[in-house]
């Protein structure tokens, strides 16, 4: 029998479906970005775009949650744990060949997979960590990282903020710096949401006590993070993007601590919420959870549509119609992926049978027979 809010067939034993709906939040939240536009021109359009700098950050700390939810899998287990670590290893490769091909094709979309790449290769390091210690390491990282972006931004020649995305074809030391203090996501600080993802998986997440306490402390968190970035914004003026004064901003994908913050919190809240109905009404959730467990496929496949369906910028009512569209229509893919079952075809690529074949036959060798086995 599985426990509450999780789904017995699909997800697999144990799976959080809240988690998976989340996930699926995020998909639409990025689909709706990266559509566009992302210039709020009236008040229905600011909120239209309030997954703008949100539901990236709110993929990447779902991430942080599913990695540390497998280091305390195979935390008592050494085959496990050798097992585990080549199946991240190839789901980085994959990541980042796939992320870097895909960002090839354009411009105007950051895509997020060479980060996750990263992530994916660093998290054995604070997963191992004290949970005191992967506090520690996150508050330092909060203010360290938009720091040294800002740092970057000046050395840089012309000294203006970085945001293209990074090409496969760059320099290697343009490479570098566009992963980790340059880009649309630099690791520096898009290691935060990561990091608070590892620290969510320490907590019981299926009980009801830390799901209130992510919603409340998280929307006080997204709350005062934007309320604090509008007051330094309105004191700071013209100056405030500019060189240091913009580390007391908060702006939407400007990599500063109060954006983090906000954006952070609203992703804690989102998850309590969505894990919390995920329990109470799994039935409510599994549309968005059966969304969440293909995000890989859907995500790949938006992108090529944008990049050959949808050339240009878009008006807001062209921006909504297409998003809606992609939507909908993506949304067929888990409905009619149902009849094969399983993972998502993209999924499958990062989940390799041979991988899960080797760790099982690590597991075999490594059990003694009992006295009852006639081998």
């Amino acid at each position: 029998m599985s426990r509450p809010g999780t789904s017995s067939g699909g997800p697999g034993p144990g799976r959080l479906t809240g988690l998976d709906a989340a996930r699926g939040l995020a998909i639409i939240g990025m689909i709706i970005i990266n559509v566009g536009p992302t210039t709020a021109t009236s008040p229905w359009h600011r909120l239209y775009l309030l997954p703008y700098g949100r539901a990236s950050v709110l993929f990447v700390v779902i991430a942080g949650i599913g990695i540390g939810l497998l280091a305390a899998r195979t935390a008592r287990d050494a085959s496990s744990r050798a097992g585990a670590r080549s199946v991240v290893l190839w789901r980085a490769a994959v990541l980042a060949a796939g992320g870097l091909a895909l960002q090839s094709l354009t411009d105007d979309i950051g895509v997020i997979l060479p980060l996750y790449a990263i992530l994916f290769l660093l998290a054995p390091v604070p997963a191992r960590l004290s949970t005191p210690g992967l506090v520690g390491i996150t508050a330092v990282m909060l203010v360290v990282g938009p720091v040294l972006v800002v740092v970057h931004d000046l050395l840089a020649l012309p000294p203006v903020p970085g945001t293209a995305p990074v090409q496969v074809d760059d320099p290697p030391l343009d490479l570098l710096l566009g992963l980790l203090v340059a880009g649309r996501y630099p690791l520096v600080t898009w290691v935060v949401p990561f990091l608070v993802g590892l620290l969510l998986a320490r907590a019981d997440l299926t009980a009801r006590r830390t799901q209130r306490r992510l919603m409340v402390w998280g929307t006080v968190a997204a709350l005062g993070g934007l309320g604090a970035s509008t007051v330094s914004r309105t004191l700071l003026g013209p100056v405030a993007d500019d060189g240091p004064a913009r580390l007391l901003t908060g702006v939407a994908h400007g990599q500063m601590p109060l954006w983090l913050i906000s954006s952070v919190g609203g992703a804690a809240a989102l998850v309590g919420l969505v894990v919390r109905v995920g329990q109470s009404r799994p039935r409510l959730v599994e549309p968005l959870a059966a969304y969440g467990r293909l995000s890989l496929t859907v995500y790949v496949l938006h992108i090529l549509v944008l990049v050959v369906l949808v050339p240009g910028e878009l008006t807001f009512r062209q921006g909504m119609a297409v998003s809606a569209a992609l939507v909908l229509c993506s949304a067929l893919v888990p409905l009619l992926w149902a009849r094969v079952g399983g993972p998502g075809p993209l999924e499958r690529l990062t989940r390799p049978p041979w991988l899960a074949d080797r760790a099982s036959r690590r597991r075999r060798l490594r059990v003694p027979p009992s006295p009852a086995d006639p081998r």
